[in-house]
């Protein structure tokens, strides 16, 4: 934010890298006002990097996907498939391929991987009697959240309402859909109303931790 020649301020969207070797920040270049606003307004912290791009996910609809790469320094903006019928989107990382999940009231939750001339393959979807289990009254995907690592990705929204998972059991061959109860109760005490803030995943190490 700089100072307007008529008083008041003007706003310069720029990019700012850390160096950990020097410990000290610089500015890399400038970034598109369309992007900034985008950034600022629209998308949530949660970011992932695939092939020296960092990528994230617009949270208005219709989704976009907007993308910087680190080493060239310039931006990129790619579609979202149905990105105007999804009712939540979320960008994880899946044996090292940027993967999307995203579901819709006809066709539950779909699960995408981006190829070759960034066009998106459709690889899985949940299946329906664990969609319309983790749905249950509410009858959509409306709130659904999803954190993924290289061998695990998780659905999940409260404590109670249990989660789905579509794990790694055999590396790099095969894959399975489970399902893991929820928590009605701690210490006899319900706990009905009670969101999951977050999930933390440890890649490839121990089983992932809920809180």
């Amino acid at each position: 934010m700089s100072e307007a020649p008529r008083g008041g301020a003007t706003y310069e969207p720029t990019l700012e890298m850390y160096d950990p070797k020097l410990d000290e920040w610089r500015i890399v270049g400038s970034m598109p006002m369309e992007f900034a606003v985008r950034l600022t307004v629209w998308t949530p912290k949660e970011s992932v990097i695939c092939d020296g791009v960092l990528y994230w996910m617009t949270s208005a609809r219709a989704y976009s996907l907007m993308g910087y790469d680190i080493s060239s320094n310039t931006w990129r903006e790619l579609s979202v498939p149905m990105a105007d019928k999804l009712e939540f989107a979320v960008l994880v990382l899946r044996s090292g391929r940027l993967t999307l999940v995203g579901g819709t009231c006809a066709l539950g939750v779909c699960i995408w991987e981006l190829g070759e001339g960034e066009i998106w393959v459709l690889v899985e979807k949940v299946p329906s009697e664990l969609g319309m289990r983790f749905k249950g009254e509410k009858g959509s995907w409306d709130r659904t959240k999803c954190v993924g690592s290289d061998g695990d990705i998780y659905l999940y929204r409260d404590l109670w309402s249990g989660m789905v998972v579509w794990r790694e059991v055999e590396r790099n061959s095969k894959w399975e859909w489970v399902w893991m109860e929820g928590c009605m109760s701690i210490r006899d005490k319900q706990v009905r109303n009670l969101q999951i803030k977050g999930v933390l995943m440890h890649p490839n190490l121990v089983p992932s931790s809920i809180l």
